[in-house]
């Protein structure tokens, strides 16, 4: 969510991996159409969306504090992680094992982090969308290669040079080489650069469409993590809120890895569409410091003995009450994700309250059309409709209503349209934490709370929780309620 009041875009809110923070985290599938029945028997088109090692890390005394009431650290002989399923989180993955020891209650903070086991890497897009052309360099010694043979070595820093890549040729500065792939592997304590930003672990470049090309991380996990945290908290907050988000983050790139992952040429963005991710020029002594103090450490639920990882997502503030991720996309019900809790502690937040926002129903129709191939049969937007609701009342489903057929969508997904294609007001429609109100040509968005998605652990409410003592055990206890922590390998 880059920091835990900036103004979110159409990211961890889009279902297909939903993102952590507060919109839909991953990368966004195309929308699905099933028929459905409307309220008045009529027919109504359903829209689903299917289900980012220092040589010298800095030592900051932090010592992650005893456990608490809350989430239990066990012993456990091994964690399976879910598989991806459209509209399940917590699925069998096919024989995809990650060993865990027992969480210790107090973690050593080594000053080189330790690779992990099995998922050791975890593979970032930098540019999205693709590039035409960008700089990279290295900060000392690299290797260059394209489809594994050798365009460049040499023990000094590579300079800057531009990359492109036309018609299957990648030119490097003066370099030209045919190939698929270029791979960009520094040695030593060297770094990568791209466009001003240094990153560990290796660059990847993968041509796109249209001459364009996809630029990828290749990052250790833990170093990776340490790039996270301070693009999405503030530098000043608390360590228990860092150390809570550390472990949400971590469980949210493994479970990214080993689901969509999978069929993908990387595991996640570097934006609010999964975790923001500023490389190694983000890193800050906090955290690295809550990054080693949970070493490891993630969450999962389930019967003893088939704990799965699922999707611990996080939002910039809840507006005061925790939503379940049933309200973002085709999620099981399980406890850590049902949400339901009263959080009062993000009170602080400049969006926790926010003002009424109009948008004109044209406006609306518009941007839902750029989405949705279903709303392009509708010419006149009349009305919204709420069909479900939470128990404290935010829109979960939604008929358009005009002179075509009903479309049933989610709220969310209202919002999401409205960020990318909609007018400028939409860009301080900051949750559907609100009401809807008809105006004749308009929809008024009013009483809006919060801002993102508003699932699982609130980053103000996680901060107003650390100021009044609580640890990152009972923090995440709070908004991922039933979960466990397990300490991957």
């Amino acid at each position: 969510m880059c920091r835990a009041d900036n103004q979110p875009t159409a990211g961890m809110n889009i279902p297909a991996g939903t993102r952590a923070d507060g919109e839909q985290a991953d990368k966004p599938g195309a929308p699905s159409v099933a028929a459905a029945v409307g309220p008045a028997g009529g027919p109504v088109t359903r829209l689903e969306t299917p289900a980012p090692a220092p040589a010298a890390t800095p030592q900051v005394a932090c010592p992650a504090p005893p456990p608490r009431s809350g989430l239990r650290l066990l012993r456990v002989p091994c964690l399976l992680i879910a598989a991806a399923v459209a509209v399940a989180l917590l699925c069998r993955c096919d024989e995809t094992k990650i060993e865990v020891e027992p969480a210790s209650t107090a973690i050593p903070a080594p000053s080189v982090p330790a690779p992990a086991t099995n998922i050791s890497t975890v593979r970032v897009l930098l540019t999205s969308p693709g590039a035409s052309q960008a700089e990279i360099s290295t900060t000392g010694a690299y290797r260059l290669t394209v489809d594994g043979k050798l365009l460049a070595q040499s023990a000094a820093a590579m300079p800057a040079a531009t990359v492109s890549c036309r018609g299957g040729v990648w030119q490097i500065g003066s370099r030209r080489l045919a190939g698929r792939e270029a791979l960009l592997a520094p040695s030593g304590n060297s770094m990568v650069r791209l466009g001003g930003k240094c990153y560990r672990g290796s660059l990847r470049l993968l041509p796109d469409i249209n001459d364009t090309f996809l630029a990828i991380n290749n990052v250790e996990l833990e170093g990776y993590l340490a790039g996270v945290l301070p693009k999405e908290l503030y530098a000043t907050w608390a360590p228990a809120t860092y150390e809570a988000l550390a472990v949400a983050a971590r469980t949210f790139a493994i479970y990214n890895c080993v689901t969509t992952g999978r069929t993908s040429q990387y595991d996640l963005g570097d934006n609010q569409a999964s975790q923001c991710y500023g490389g190694q020029s983000a890193e800050t002594a906090r955290s690295w410091s809550a990054v080693n103090d949970t070493r490891g450490v993630v969450l999962a639920y389930g019967p003893k003995g088939r704990e799965r990882i699922f999707l611990a997502q996080y939002s910039a503030s809840c507006g005061g009450q925790v939503n379940g991720a049933y309200v973002i996309r085709n999620a099981q019900r399980i406890e850590p994700l049902e949400g339901g809790q009263t959080c009062t502690d993000c009170a602080d937040c400049p969006r926790y309250r926010w003002p009424a926002v109009r948008i004109r129903k044209s406006d609306i129709l518009r941007a839902l059309a750029a989405r949705y191939d279903a709303a392009r049969r509708i010419k006149r937007l009349d009305r919204i409709d709420v069909v479900t609701a939470t128990p404290q009342g935010r829109a979960v489903w939604v008929d358009v209503v005009g002179d075509g057929p009903t479309v049933r969508l989610r709220a969310e997904d209202i919002r999401l349209a409205l960020l990318s294609d909609g007018p400028a007001a939409a860009q301080r429609l900051n949750s559907m934490n609100c009401r809807m109100v008809d105006c004749g040509d308009a929809i008024e968005f009013a009483d809006g709370r919060g801002f993102g998605h508003g699932v699982g652990l609130c980053q103000w409410g996680a901060q107003g929780k650390a100021l009044k003592g609580w640890s990152a055990e009972q923090i995440l206890a709070f908004y991922y309620p039933g979960a466990t922590l397990y300490r991957v390998k």
